[in-house]
Order: structure tokens, then C-alpha cells, then sequence
């Protein structure tokens, strides 16, 4: 479909990233670096109405972007990795250790009881990292975090704080709202 809808563009080579930042029901991860081909070569400004993982902002990295999204503890993150990345290194490691240290659901649980409890970006970045498959879903009668521990093992915080850094330089140019 892209070649009856594109043929005429010149597509450019994008480096797709390492690794993703967060994972996030939809993400577009895994395509970011072919829909970021096909964009103009010269853009004003990047808008990303419903950032969720950043996907393909953080694979352009563009020198000038917005992303938002309606969910704030998901823009604290976004601000928060552009801002103070070693703030958001400190936010996984630390939740990521408590577990490492402790019974692995009790440990899970407890992050989300603290995020259903009042919702942030330091717990919501944990859990889009640790729940089953990466889903985070939210019950429809009391808006709470509802997804279970996943059974994989978390990124380590060293492997996360790499990512930290690279996302870090690829939204240098972007504002969060």
C-alpha cells in the first residue's frame, strides 16, 4: 500500500533505536523507522497528538517537535526524560531494585497501589515496563491501573539507563505537553 501511496517521495534512511523507552499498547516500535522514511526531508516542526511511546518521534528525533497526550503521568515521563533523564533513571532503578530485593508480584502491586492511589510518571514508567505484555489497562468503574505482573524479566536498570541516554539526545528538540 505505502508504493501506490508514496512512489513519488524520496524516502530516507532513519536509524531506528536500541531499544524501546516504554513500552505502550499500539506502539509503533517496531515500524517507527519505515513510517519516519517516508516523512518530508525538510519539517518545520513534528506534532505527535498521542505520543504514547514516542515510537516515531524518537525515531526521528526532530529538531523541533511537540508531543502530548491527554494522560499527564505519561507527559511527567516525556518531561521528565527531556528535563532530568538521571531523575528518570533514579525512578526505575530504584522501583526496579525494591523488586529485585523482594517477592516479585507484592513488589509490582505495590507500585501500582501507590500509582492507582495517586497516579504519577515515576510509577506508570515502572509498570509500562514490568506489567503482562506491556498493556497497562485501566478498569472502566474506578479508572484504577488493573493490569497483572508480567511474567518476563524487567530490563535491567543498567540496560535502562542506556535507553534513558539515547532517548535523552533523540527529544532534545521536542516539547512535551
Amino acid at each position: 500500500m505505502q508504493g501506490v501511496l508514496f512512489d513519488e517521495c524520496e524516502r530516507r534512511e532513519v536509524a531506528p533505536t536500541k531499544g524501546q523507552l516504554l513500552k505502550w499498547i499500539g506502539n509503533k516500535q517496531r515500524f517507527a523507522p519505515e513510517i519516519a522514511a517516508y516523512f518530508p526531508w525538510k519539517s518545520r516542526k513534528y506534532f505527535e497528538p498521542f505520543l504514547g511511546s514516542g515510537a516515531v518521534l524518537g525515531t526521528l528525533a526532530p529538531q523541533d517537535a511537540l508531543g502530548s497526550d491527554a494522560f499527564a503521568p505519561l507527559i511527567e515521563i516525556w518531561k521528565t526524560l527531556k528535563e532530568r533523564p538521571k531523575t528518570l533513571q533514579a525512578w526505575y532503578r530504584d522501583r526496579w531494585q525494591a523488586m529485585a530485593g523482594g517477592e516479585k508480584v507484592a513488589e509490582y502491586e505495590k507500585v501500582k497501589a501507590s500509582f492507582n492511589h495517586a497516579p504519577n510518571g515515576a510509577d506508570l514508567l515502572f509498570l509500562c515496563r514490568t506489567c503482562y505484555g506491556g498493556v497497562v489497562r485501566f478498569r472502566q468503574a474506578d479508572g484504577a491501573m488493573s493490569t497483572p505482573c508480567g511474567p518476563h524479566a524487567p530490563v535491567s536498570p543498567a540496560a535502562f539507563d542506556r535507553r534513558v541516554d539515547e532517548w535523552h539526545g533523540r527529544v532534545a528538540g521536542a516539547e512535551f505537553v
